[in-house]
């Protein structure tokens, strides 16, 4: 018998033992807006990394435009409760989302941070395009198509917004230090939204008529300041400098009425933020809390090369 008994326990010990899979993760991606395609090629790299990553539940929302401040206040509102793993957010604006992150990190949430800081640290990771960088070759590339002394303008889009004030401090910056016979005779904010933008630079243009080139610090606001080049009979007589990418502003690029486009990675920033949000919620330390990724300058003479494609289609 007692042998028996030992056969019986030596061949419980021998059964495999089941693999527990990962428990399924939930997690939010709260954009800055819903009405540029930077944000589908985001949504691409995090949906790769769900993919990859596997029991990842994903929910995708973030406000209509990237100056809804108190929407994406709101929405971080209602996904900072229990059941909810981990939130990557762009901040639309980088003081006034500090407490609702800070709420959200408290109740145990891990918060990740992509595209745009925020003055905190409560995240656990930050992913962005090193913004200073891409501020810089934009004015080193605007530069480079003036000659003398000339004078520029600068679109903003909105205030608080941390990514798109680096690019444009980068861009000052680097004229103030190598290209100071460029002055800059205006330096303002357009709104969240393409048609805001394009109303702002086509009182830009009436109010510096003469102005040399243009500089737009993202998607809606090189959108809204093409159509207003066009709208005033100046598109391919004023050197423009844009940011991001759409089917449009590329059509301003081969028809010379962009000079450049300053182009960041999305995909592989959505890609890396779901991963950094994947890992915290399961318990890993971040290895690198802030990854910054390069922009790239596009223009007629390489937007057809394929490394330059992929960056520029959905």
């Amino acid at each position: 018998m007692r042998r028996r008994l030992l056969l019986c326990a030596c061949a419980m010990l021998a059964l495999p033992v089941p693999y527990a899979a990962p428990r399924q993760l939930n997690i939010v991606f709260i954009p800055k807006a819903r009405d540029q395609d930077f944000w589908t090629f985001m949504r691409q790299g995090v949906e790769q990394a769900v993919r990859e990553a596997g029991n990842v539940s994903l929910t995708w929302r973030g406000p209509a435009n990237n100056d809804d401040i108190d929407s994406q206040i709101q929405i971080l509102g209602v996904y900072t409760r229990p059941g909810v793993d981990a939130i990557i957010i762009a901040p639309t604006d980088r003081l006034r989302l500090v407490e609702p992150v800070r709420k959200a990190a408290a109740l145990g949430i891990k918060v990740v941070v992509v595209d745009s800081g925020l003055a905190d640290k409560s995240p656990v990771n930050f992913i962005s395009t090193d913004n200073v960088a891409a501020g810089r070759l934009a004015a080193e590339r605007l530069a480079g198509q003036l000659n003398g002394p000339a004078s520029v303008a600068v679109l903003r889009t909105v205030a608080g917004s941390a990514s798109t004030d680096e690019r444009a401090e980068g861009f000052l910056a680097y004229l103030r230090k190598f290209a100071p016979q460029i002055t800059v005779v205006a330096d303002e904010y357009g709104g969240g939204t393409r048609g805001k933008a394009y109303h702002k630079a086509l009182a830009m243009l009436e109010q510096w008529p003469e102005v040399d080139g243009v500089f737009a610090v993202n998607e809606s606001s090189s959108d809204g300041m093409l159509r207003a080049l066009r709208q005033s009979g100046l598109a391919g007589k004023k050197k423009f400098v844009g940011f991001d990418t759409t089917d449009f502003l590329l059509d301003g690029v081969r028809k010379g009425d962009i000079q450049c486009l300053i182009i960041q990675n999305p995909r592989q920033m959505g890609y890396l933020g779901m991963k950094a949000a994947v890992a915290a919620a399961r318990g890993e330390h971040a290895r690198e809390p802030a990854i910054y990724t390069q922009a790239v300058a596009v223009t007629l003479e390489n937007l057809d090369r394929p490394d330059i494609r992929n960056l520029l289609v959905p």
